[in-house]
Order: C-alpha cells, then structure tokens, then sequence
C-alpha cells in the first residue's frame, strides 16, 4: 500500500511517500508546476492514499487541483495529526518530519471520506469581512467612549466618528450583497425564512452555507455538535461531576445568530414560545429553555432544507 502525505507551505510541497512502509521524500514548489508535478508522482507510484492538513488558504488551491484531475484527498485537522505525531515521538518538528507525521497519520489513523464545500468556501471571505468589520465597529466605538474622559484628545473624535459611520454603512453594504448572493445561489433559503417565524437573513447567511453542500451526510445530532448545541458531562468516579453544558465548539457567530433567534422566535413563533413556556413550566432555567428553542430551529432549518432539496439526511 502507497501512502503520500503532504505539508503544505506557503512556497513548498514537503511530501513524503511510504512504499511498503519506507518513508521516501521529495519537495515541489506550491504553485501550478509543482502540482502537475505532485500528480505525477502520484499517478506513476499508483498511490492508493493522499493527504494533507487544512492549513487555512495554502491547501485550498492544491485541493481544487486535484479534485479537478479527479483525486479526492482527505483533508486532516491539524490537531488530530499533532497528537498523533506526539505519539510517534518524533525528534525536532520540520516539514520533512511533519510530512512523515500525515503519511502515518494516513497509514494508521481513523479517517473520513472527502467533502467538497463549495458553497461555504464562495461565502466564507464574505462573512469574515462582516465579522472583522463588525469588530472594528466596536473597537471605534469603545475609542469614541474612552476619548470623552480625556477633554485634551477631542480633537479626533470627529474622525472616528467619520470612520465609525462609514464602517457601518460598509457593513451594512456587504450584508446586503452576501444575502442577495445567498437567495440567488441557494433559493430554498428564502423559502425556509417565509415558513419558519423567528428565522432571519442574518442567521441564514451564517448557516445555511456551512449545511448546504453536505447536510444529507450526517445526523440531525452530529449537525448539533458541529454548531456546538451538544450537552458535554464532566464526570470521574465519585469525587469530580459537573453539571452538563453545551460545548460551545461550534461557529461563534452561528451560535450568535441562532441566540438571537431564538429569542425572536419564541415572540413569534408559536410551536416554540409553547415549548419555550412548557420547558419554564417544568423549572428549567430561561437559558436552557432557550438552548433548546435554538436546538429545535437548527433541525427545523435542516429538515426544511432537506425537503426542498430532495436530499435525505442520515438517520
């Protein structure tokens, strides 16, 4: 069995290939000839399995290459191949030793099929840029406070607040835009806002992407954990136990969105404030109470998604 791991850099391709379990190196520059390059030694030693770490942009293109030459890799968590290395009781950390590392990894390791996201890789730059200008709204707004205790630096709070309105006019620009783009790419998105009370532009922007493109391959309880609505114990003999929570090991602003949802749809939504009512009734904390209202939108989007896509999700 033939196994290539691949570290990705920003300039090279540090891989290492296992034949028969002997580790063989090569390294090809990261761009369109180190590719083609890449895919030859792939295609002339018959390997039976590639794979590299997410690495934020560096591996994007080198997946789409060979997606497109008809190779399917397995992309790895970076955290998983680090512990795993840590059992290996590797020496030192280079990318000829991190390259051996994922080629292990890939040889012994537990691993998933291939997931192309197409749909949250084409919206993911426009919700960082919300989420970066929405943080440097409150910075400049936090400035703009701190400036009114300090008479002597007013002189630049006619700036800030010149940059502070602009900001928000360019937020509210590219919102706009990505939820025009969301109804335009993904249409059942408008018909799940009209039927589904408390479900808003906003929140469907930051989910629906993230769900569109491979919901059907997973459990209504593995899209909870993935948001991080899964309760987590804490539990070690009789001496250590903590109450149960939510993870919280999910998208921040998802979690954000479906908050604020939440609240919206149990004053508008009957299913839910009669569920949100009835969980108050039996003395669960309001918070509880709303992490389940929360839970309960999540599955209906995805079943409404579902629906409408033809596409049934894993049972």
């Amino acid at each position: 069995m033939n196994i290539l791991g691949i570290d990705v850099s920003n300039k090279t391709l540090d891989c290492c290939l296992l034949i028969q379990n002997e580790p063989y190196y090569h390294t090809f520059t990261n761009n369109d000839e180190g590719f083609y390059n890449l895919l030859s030694l792939y295609n002339n030693f018959k390997v039976n399995s590639l794979g590299f770490e997410s690495t934020g942009n560096y591996h994007k293109k080198l997946e789409s290459y060979f997606v497109n030459n008809g190779v399917l890799p397995y992309i790895l968590k970076p955290i998983s191949v680090s512990s795993f290395r840590k059992a290996l009781a590797i020496h030192g950390k280079t990318d000829k030793t991190d390259s051996y590392a994922i080629a292990q990894f890939l040889l012994k390791g537990d691993l998933t099929e291939y997931l192309h996201y197409p749909t949250r890789d084409f919206f993911k730059p426009l919700l960082s840029s919300i989420v970066l200008l929405d943080k440097q709204i409150r910075q400049t707004k936090n400035s703009l406070h701190a400036i009114d205790l300090y008479p002597e630096t007013t002189f630049i709070t006619e700036e800030l607040k010149d940059t502070y309105k602009y900001l928000q006019i360019t937020k509210g620009r590219i919102e706009k835009k990505s939820i025009d783009l969301l109804f335009e790419n993904c249409p059942e998105a408008k018909l799940i806002k009209n039927e589904i009370g408390g479900v808003g532009d906003k929140l469907l922007l930051c989910l629906i992407p993230a769900i569109y493109d491979n919901f059907d391959k997973f459990t209504l309880k593995q899209i909870n954990a993935f948001f991080g609505l899964n309760p987590l114990s804490f539990q070690s003999g009789t001496s250590v136990y903590k109450k149960e929570h939510i993870s919280k090991k999910g998208n921040p602003l998802v979690l954000k969105m479906l908050y604020m949802a939440s609240v919206s749809a149990v004053r508008n939504n009957e299913i839910l404030r009669e569920k949100y009512l009835r969980l108050k009734e039996k003395g669960k904390p309001s918070k509880v109470a709303l992490v389940s209202v929360m839970s309960h939108l999540l599955r209906a989007i995805v079943i409404k998604l579902s629906h409408y896509k033809n596409k049934p999700i894993k049972k």
